[in-house]
């Protein structure tokens, strides 16, 4: 069999199911979910008297500032994910079934998503909102990390990965999950603030792979 119908048949060359089709279907789940997500943004109904004052429309648009707040929450947060799925993704040279079925787990958190991002818009002063939330996040944060150390257990990982790559995967997971329990805490004292607590998620990848570089350095010295 060539190495263009062993593509074709979706196997790299030891006969092991390739990504590519979990990538897709990834994608697609990503791309569905940021979709809706915008669904839950309403244009403001105004009566015929006032559909030309720019002071009305502008309060009424106020009146739906939880729903654009989490709204743009939400969205940062499906493209985060997204982000840190390609990541584990592209140090696999192959999948497995049991994989695969932790990348669906993945995938459910991302396309619950948009119910939760609707949940907070309606009721963002509710902690339990909140939280329902959060534990989405720290769902969908479990399960990419579960997936990369099932992969490595499996030895589906690309030959001469860097080991600072796992490590920075390990800090990450970390770092994430701390930051949404933290916002689970929070929550009951002050939702408002337990939701902006999220953005800080964006810091973490870059304070992972800064304390993966420095384990390497320092071991590195040590040797």
């Amino acid at each position: 069999m060539s190495e263009d119908s062993r593509a074709a048949d979706g196997r790299e060359r030891d006969g092991v199911p390739n990504v590519d089709r979990l990538l897709t279907l990834s994608d697609g789940v990503v791309a569905i979910a940021l979709t809706l997500l915008v669904l839950q943004l309403r244009v403001p109904l105004l009566s015929d008297l006032n559909q030309d004052s720019p002071s009305v429309l502008a309060a009424r648009l106020g009146d739906e500032g939880d729903q654009l707040v989490a709204y743009l929450i939400s969205f940062y947060v499906v493209a985060n994910f997204w982000l840190v799925h390609h990541r584990v993704f592209v140090q696999l040279r192959g999948q497995s079934e049991d994989l695969a079925w932790l990348n669906f787990a993945f995938l459910f958190t991302i396309s619950i998503m948009p119910f939760a991002s609707d949940l907070i818009g309606q009721y963002g002063e509710n902690p339990l909102a909140v939280t329902i939330f959060a534990v989405n996040l720290l769902l969908a944060s479990l399960a990419t990390q579960a997936t990369l150390e099932l992969a490595r257990h499996r030895g589906l990982m690309v030959k001469g990965a860097d080991p600072r790559d796992r490590r920075a995967g390990m800090f990450r997971a970390f770092g994430s999950s701390l930051v949404i329990l933290v916002s689970i805490g929070v929550a009951w004292v002050n939702p408002d603030l337990a939701k902006y607590l999220w953005l800080l998620m964006a810091l973490v990848p870059r304070l992972a792979v800064y304390l993966a570089n420095r384990h390497a350095d320092a071991s590195g010295s040590r040797g």
